[in-house]
């Protein structure tokens, strides 16, 4: 629960797999590093893409948690456009905190058609 609490909006850039499994990426708004153990994401994205998500970190990993959006730079102008103007001269770091920032994201990704390109899908079963 205090992981759920404490859950953090982050966009990542894929950066490698990891050894054991999962992703290394890094979260842009704060310049750190992320050790993600998310199997759909693993299998469907290539290193140097960007997503937005919301992270849960209850130990040395993390996981999504809700909807990722493809992210893409050009949709920096759309998010800016839908921020109050007190929150976007701030720091990365302290606008991604803000609740507005994530649904500026959502709403920039379906306004830019970005979403369109987002299916879930059940893996099959490890035997």
């Amino acid at each position: 629960m205090d992981a759920m609490r404490a859950s953090q909006f982050a966009i990542l850039l894929i950066e490698q797999r990891h050894d054991s499994a999962g992703l290394i990426a890094t979260d842009i708004l704060r310049n750190s590093k992320v050790w993600l153990l998310d199997i759909g994401l693993e299998s469907s994205m290539d290193d140097g893409e960007l997503i937005a998500t919301r992270l849960i970190t209850p130990g040395s990993f993390s996981m999504t948690a809700g909807v990722n959006v493809p992210f893409e730079i050009e949709m920096l102008e759309a998010i800016c456009a839908l921020l109050p103007r007190s929150i976007g001269n701030g720091e990365l770091s302290r606008v991604a905190e803000d609740r507005r920032f994530a649904e500026a994201v959502y709403k920039a990704g379906l306004m830019d058609g970005v979403m369109d390109k987002m299916a879930y899908l059940d893996l099959p079963d490890r035997a």
